[in-house]
């Protein structure tokens, strides 16, 4: 039977079930291809759907890929989380498929399905796991539903330095990037006096200076433009004082690809 989900996980269900078509705001479709990754293909926040297996007794099935499975990745795994080990031990089996078949590979035990990210073709799949409760109650199913794409995703970085400041990573996973903006989670940026925020690198050792006027929508918004042709990574250092507290997650990314029809927006995983 299909699982019995509770009514607050309905939000949670609906990106999975359409996790290949309704994208995170600022995403873009994944190509299955390398030849076809000439956007920038954004990872997804996770997805948990809510599963309901019996009486007072809910479980989480997680993916923490959002739908969108990258296959340069070594290892690719999804699970079933419990409230408590009093609750895991209501369980009695667990079982996962792939696209309706046994998978090859398996080695993350009864409660997660671990196998490597090549075990995956290039494509859509559909990950299935059956939970049959102690006490011969019925079991019930979940599905998720994700791609798999030879593309590198973009991926952005964030570390505080020695001296109060904050060090970023971009990267775009292959195209071209013509600007960055850079967003505080809350607040503002700051303006350090003389209004130096930081410096940019870029390739072959280059760095620019960033200043205050790089800064817009009244402080909310801290524009890089203006990149060399074929950019598509730089290191970001911003001064102490310009990110409140300085922490590793402080900051979102919105990438433009040169020629792109719109940003796409990256944050880093916590």
């Amino acid at each position: 039977m299909k699982a019995r989900r509770l009514p607050v996980a309905l939000p949670a269900a609906l990106l999975a079930v359409l996790a290949l078509v309704a994208l995170p705001a600022g995403g873009s479709a994944a190509p299955a291809s390398t030849a076809a990754c000439a956007a920038i293909v954004a990872p997804r926040p996770a997805i948990e759907l809510p599963v309901q297996v019996a009486p007072g007794l809910s479980v989480r099935v997680r993916d923490p890929y959002g739908g969108l499975i990258a296959r340069n990745r070594l290892f690719v795994a999804f699970s079933v989380r419990y409230p408590s080990r009093a609750d895991r031990a209501r369980v009695a089996a667990v079982t996962w498929t792939l696209d309706g078949a046994a998978p090859r590979r398996d080695e993350g035990g009864r409660d997660q399905l671990l196998a490597p990210s090549t075990m995956y073709a290039a494509g859509r799949h559909v990950v299935r796991v059956r939970i049959q409760p102690v006490g011969g109650g019925p079991a019930v199913e979940a599905e998720l539903q994700v791609t798999a794409t030879d593309c590198q995703l973009a991926s952005l970085s964030q570390r505080p330095d020695a001296g109060g400041g904050l060090e970023l990573a971009v990267a775009s996973g292959g195209p071209g990037l013509s600007a960055i903006e850079l967003r505080p989670g809350s607040g503002r940026f700051g303006t350090p006096h003389g209004g130096r925020l930081g410096t940019v690198g870029l390739s072959g050792g280059r760095t620019r200076s960033l200043r205050a006027s790089a800064l817009s929508r009244g402080g909310r918004s801290l524009r890089i433009a203006g990149l060399p042709h074929g950019t598509t990574a730089l290191r970001v250092h911003l001064a102490a004082g310009v990110v409140a507290g300085g922490h590793r997650c402080a900051l979102s990314a919105w990438l433009r690809a040169a020629g792109g029809p719109r940003p796409a927006r990256v944050v880093q995983r916590c």
